[in-house]
């Protein structure tokens, strides 16, 4: 089969097409003919740094959407034929590639109405904002939220998230990106090239701060967001933790809650690797219904991954990149 692999992690460009041996699934696990595979920031940083696990030539490619090819023994839940979308581990061979293999549990059925590209823009970014509003956190209606980043992937999932649970959405953005977080939802748009972000959260909640903050971007911002939440507020730390080393303890109460949402494999709880097949048919139903945007901003052919990467790697990327492997 035709795969993007890597010989060793370091750098995008070790990324090279190769021809290599079409995996056999084993015991529960499912081979699936890959038809897309959408892109991550994860994607370009673990070429780079790579993981104790990997063996090399390596495939990355979280999120796949295809078809059933075959089925290892004991399976029963899916049978080729099926279509089908998931959220892949960080360890294994991944979907860039014509064909990939995952356990049968993780497996979702594709929602119905949308496409190969539609489904696979879903699991890294979505699944990432649904187990944080829907998994870690109560909502209660008319809580306040603030979305770091609510352009990008898991900010435009968050923002659509928050709107449906009820609550009051505030987020962040470049002037370019405005239009496009107010139509997926966004009350309170905050251009942080040119407005100070604490000062415009504290006006808009009138010195109180939010009761959510959620945080794609970085220790510096998730650190500074633990001066723009009200009393036990929730930070939601998807990149890094916040620096806590200034903080005075019962000044604020907050609750921190650190997503990682690939790294539950290296868990070995099963029932927390189960839910990513709940999460992604809890997921696919929303968007069979329309109730939120799958964010599909754009699709490549398999040789241009490696330069769609580097977009992503440049930052400022509006939704989801996807990669067409299968017509």
């Amino acid at each position: 089969m035709k795969a993007l692999a890597i010989e060793k992690a370091g750098s995008i460009d070790h990324l090279k097409m190769v021809e290599m041996d079409i995996p056999a699934p084993g015991q529960h696990e499912v081979r699936v003919k890959v038809h897309a595979v959408g892109l991550n920031p994860v994607d370009y940083k673990l070429t780079q740094n790579g993981l104790p696990e990997w063996e090399y030539p390596h495939v990355p490619g979280l999120d796949v959407a295809g078809v059933v090819d075959e089925v290892g023994e004991g399976v029963t839940d899916w049978k080729p034929g099926d279509e089908v979308y998931y959220h892949g581990s960080l360890a294994r061979n991944g979907g860039f590639a014509e064909y990939a293999v995952t356990r049968q549990d993780v497996l979702a059925p594709m929602p119905p109405g949308l496409s190969y590209n539609e489904a696979a823009a879903l699991p890294t970014s979505a699944f990432t904002a649904y187990q944080s509003l829907n998994r870690k956190v109560p909502l209660r209606k008319g809580q306040t939220i603030l979305v770091q980043a609510g352009a990008g992937g898991v900010g435009g999932f968050a923002i659509q998230f928050a709107k449906l649970q009820g609550l009051e959405v505030l987020t962040t953005c470049s002037p370019e990106n405005i239009e496009h977080v107010t139509k997926l939802g966004a009350d309170k748009v905050i251009d942080y090239n040119e407005q100070n972000v604490l000062e415009e959260v504290h006006k808009y909640t009138e010195g109180r701060g939010v009761d959510i903050i959620m945080d794609m971007v970085g220790k510096e911002t998730a650190t500074e967001a633990l001066d723009m939440l009200a009393f036990n507020g929730h930070l939601i730390s998807v990149v890094s933790l916040p620096d806590l080393s200034e903080y005075e303890p019962k000044s604020l109460a907050p609750s921190i809650h650190e997503v990682a949402l690939g790294f539950v494999y290296r868990s070995d709880d099963e029932r927390q690797i189960r839910d990513l097949g709940e999460i992604a048919r809890e997921v696919g139903s929303l968007a069979a219904e329309k109730k939120i945007e799958t964010l599909l901003g754009k699709v490549v052919q398999m040789e241009d991954i490696p330069d769609a990467l580097r977009e992503i790697e440049e930052g400022h990327v509006r939704g989801k990149i996807v990669a067409s492997i299968a017509e």
